[in-house]
Parts: structure tokens; sequence; C-alpha cells
């Protein structure tokens, strides 16, 4: 069984969901995941894990992702992308360059931001695209995002129906790229959807790192697929490293605490660090804890390879 962090690159039309599942047969290794969705229509940076990485993904920094985006203006979509009903149109708009950076501005920072109806966010219990798929519409709550940056590639002076545009996005997780194209189609008053999507980044993982599928079933069929993956270390390296003394180590494997005093990593309590190996492997995720008398790492995850 293989361990790590693989980074896909995946191809339009295929769900995150149908791409784990061709992993497991590519690979034949059932324990594979995957970080976080990427729209079905969305290409580029999936990040998966193999074997115990699977168990490292929420302690992974994945808070900030960046995405190269097409819209459309003048035509705003059911679904908020081109995959939906058009259900207005705006033909004799005309947008100027300032108006469309002025709106712009207006979506970044720290706003608030409603889920579209196709989405995978639950609603007691009911994902919120099989209550669009009903005709249902329920209400949402606004989550807040950060938007740090939106950029419009090759600015035109002026925009006029049905104009395809380029916009590379920085943002936080769990933005929702579509529907802040549709909501800068709304704050300028003419409508708009996302056309395209790729993912150029998700953490650390950039596009650079990504493979296609094809490419992993080639580097599988010639025996070099530990070429593409990146161990679980380096998914946690923005956590302390610690290397437990060999007397420790039995103890560690089956969640006992180590010492502080034997191991003064940090000073702040709640601090997480991983725990090494000679070989580097990441034994566990600590978490400094305060025993009151005592400081001590509290093992909160812990990996079996």
């Amino acid at each position: 069984m293989w361990h790590g962090i693989l980074v896909v690159n995946k191809e339009r039309g295929m769900s995150s969901h149908q791409v784990v599942a061709k992993l497991r047969r590519i690979l034949g290794q059932s324990e594979i995941g995957h970080s976080g969705t990427l729209d079905p229509e969305a290409t580029g940076v999936l990040v998966v894990g193999l074997g115990q990485a699977t168990r490292s993904f929420q302690y992974m920094d994945e808070a900030v992702k960046i995405y190269r985006a097409e819209l459309t203006l003048g035509q705003t979509t059911d679904t908020q992308d081109a995959t939906g009903r058009i259900i207005d149109t705006q033909p004799d708009m005309r947008i100027h360059r300032d108006q469309l950076e002025q709106a712009i501005g207006r979506l970044t920072g720290e706003i608030h931001q409603v889920p579209p109806m196709f989405s995978a966010v639950k609603l007691h219990g009911q994902k919120l695209y099989d209550l669009a798929r009903q005709g249902l519409e329920v209400e949402r709550e606004a989550r807040p995002i950060k938007v740090y940056h939106w950029q419009i590639v090759d600015p035109q002076s002026e925009y006029t129906y049905a104009t395809q545009l380029t916009c590379e996005i920085t943002c936080s997780k769990g933005t929702y790229i579509r529907t802040l194209i549709h909501d800068l189609g709304q704050t300028l008053g003419c409508g708009a959807h996302m056309s395209a999507l790729i993912r150029l980044r998700s953490g650390p993982f950039s596009l650079e790192d990504a493979v296609s599928l094809s490419g992993v079933a080639e580097y599988f069929a010639a025996g070099r697929i530990e070429e593409l993956l990146f161990s679980i270390n380096t998914a946690l390296s923005h956590f302390i490293p610690i290397w437990p003394q060999n007397e420790d180590l039995p103890k560690l494997v089956h969640g006992g605490k180590l010492s502080f005093d034997r191991y003064p990593a940090s000073q702040n309590i709640g601090t997480l660090a991983r725990a090494l190996d000679n070989d580097s492997r990441v034994l566990a995720v600590l978490r400094l804890e305060d025993g009151g008398t005592h400081r001590y790492w509290q093992p909160v995850k812990v990996f079996h390879y």
C-alpha cells in the first residue's frame, strides 16, 4: 500500500468521486480519498491522499486557493455556470473597465457568500443540489469568506453582451467561484456566469505538481508511482518537527503522551507538532497541552503504516 499525497490534474466532466474511483482501479488500493471536491466542470488541482495520508487532510494547510476563471457577461444561469439554463439576458449591456474594477473591489476582502443551490452543502441532512434538482430553492445562510486578490487578465476598455473574460482569483477555502462571478454580475446589473474554471493551487500544491489520470497509469505501469507522491511529512511541514527517542516510540504509536521537558519544542499551549521517525515518516500529530503542574505533547492523530 502507498502512503502519500498525489496531486491530480482533474479533467473536465469528471466528479472528484469518479477520480478517486478510477485511481482505486489503477492502483489496486481502496484507501484513497480527496481533500476537497472540485466541480465536475472544473479542471486542475485535486489533492488526493493514498493510505494513511487520507487521515492527514484535516491538518493540511489548504486554506488558500488560486483559480483561473472564465466568465461570460450579460447572461445569468440557474446553476451560476455554463451547465445551467439561462434565466436572464441583458443584450444591450455595456460595461466600462472602471465599472468592472469597482465591482470587483466590492467583492474583494472579507465578505459573506450564500452557497449556491447546486452545491454539496447539506441542509438538515440533504445536499442542496438534490433539492435543486427537485425544483426547490431553500433559504441558505451566508458564510464568511475572504477574497485576497482578484485580477482581470488582459483587461479591455469596454465589455458588451456575451463577452468572455478571464480572471485569476486567490481566495479562502470554501469559496464558490461561480457564486462570486454570479454576484459580480448582480453588482454590475448585467448578470454573469462562470463559463470555465481551473484550480491552479490548493495550499502548497500547484498545477505544476499535478499529473493526469493517464499519467498516473503510466507511472504505475512503469513501477514509478512513488515518484509522484508527496510525503505526509511534506504535507504537514507547517508543523514543528519532533523526533522521539526510540524508547518513546512504542508509547507514542499507542497514543501515549510525551513529556514536554524531554521535547521542549514550543512554549505555546495548543501548538501542533509532527512526530517523526528516523526515516522522516510522520508517526503522529501532537498538541501541546497544559497539565497544570506540567506540560505534555498529546497525540491527536496517530498514523499506522
